[in-house]
């Protein structure tokens, strides 16, 4: 039986166009009216497959002609061996090794190979899917001005997972768009929903993909600013963690039916029925909540995940005030 990534796997390999990149999954287009280059990631999780036929649409557009863009872009996917095989990944989790150093397996030889498309992008856009539903689409970065600017100006989501400048995602690892920011430039993950095909997350990601050029194409030209385009824009929703669950015991589960962004007040019963209790320990709002798969005798598969779950909560205050002092650090 074939499977569903074939089509649109081959739909982007027959418009590959790696120009001057090694990566042989990568549609380069030069406009050469401006050097403004702009990168995005499809599927660097491989089973987060949504955005793939958005990136298709687009570099179709670009190579017939029907889209005009004057700089530079460049669409790549990212791994498309795991998503064959329904994975996240094969060895290591891709999106935490671009590193120093990065391991010497799949991910990590893809992480060496993708590194000089990051290293000439001035903007960077990751599009990303959760593992289960949403009922927002948000993005997910720590705060950074400039990225700010481009989020607010794209208006693909409203909502923003948010946290100081310099924060990392996780210890000892680093994602895609955390080694654009290290390099003082946007790297910014747009997260479009439920994995899988559907779920409107074509529209959404191939909007935010033509906004992006057309943005960059005017900016360019002089005709406004990036500045200009966010201040005409509503600002985002930000809210930020507030309280990470460990995946302390093999015997916790969670009940069922939880989806991204759904709300919980302190103190509700989170657990699943026959388990051990676990509460909300805030008010807020449920985001990655985990049902790792199990063996047939009904235990876990592990390794399990470090958390549970995380919930999060509307910021106090605006970023540019609660970050004030990390963003002076970063941004200088």
């Amino acid at each position: 039986m074939s499977h569903p990534l074939h089509a649109p796997l081959a739909a982007f390999d027959a418009l590959a166009s790696p120009g001057p990149f090694a990566y042989p999954r990568t549609f380069h287009h030069d406009g050469g009216q401006h050097s403004h280059h702009v990168v995005v990631g499809s599927m660097i999780h491989g089973d987060e497959v949504g955005s793939l036929p958005a990136v298709v649409a687009v570099a179709r557009a670009l190579a017939s002609g029907a889209l005009a863009y004057g700089g530079k872009v460049t669409f790549f996917v990212g791994n498309p061996e795991a998503g064959l095989q329904d994975r996240r990944f094969l060895e290591s989790d891709l999106n935490r090794v671009f590193v120093d150093e990065p391991p010497d397996d799949h991910e990590g030889r893809r992480a060496r190979a993708l590194k000089p498309i990051l290293d000439a992008a001035d903007v960077f856009i990751d599009l990303h899917q959760t593992i289960l539903a949403s009922r927002e689409r948000f993005w997910i970065a720590p705060f950074q001005t400039v990225g700010w600017h481009w989020v607010r100006a794209l208006q693909a989501s409203s909502m923003w997972i948010t946290r100081s400048p310099g924060t990392a995602f996780s210890t000892g690892t680093m994602c895609a768009d955390e080694y654009v920011r290290a390099q003082g430039r946007p790297g910014l993950t747009l997260e479009l929903g439920e994995k899988g095909f559907g779920h409107g997350a074509e529209a959404v990601a191939e909007a935010a993909i033509r906004r992006l050029l057309d943005l960059s194409d005017r900016i360019a030209a002089g005709s406004t600013t990036l500045e200009t385009e966010a201040e005409a824009a509503p600002d985002l929703t930000f809210v930020e963690t507030v309280h990470r669950e460990p995946f302390g015991s093999s015997d916790l589960a969670l009940r069922p039916g939880f989806v991204n962004f759904t709300p919980v007040t302190a103190g509700e019963s989170l657990h699943a029925d026959g388990h051990p209790p676990l509460h909300a320990a805030t008010d807020g709002w449920l985001v990655f909540p985990k049902y790792p798969p199990r063996d047939p005798s009904g235990a876990y598969v592990t390794p399990l995940p470090g958390e549970i779950l995380r919930i999060v909560a509307p910021m106090d205050a605006h970023p540019t005030v609660a970050f004030a002092a990390g963003i002076a650090e970063a941004e200088g």
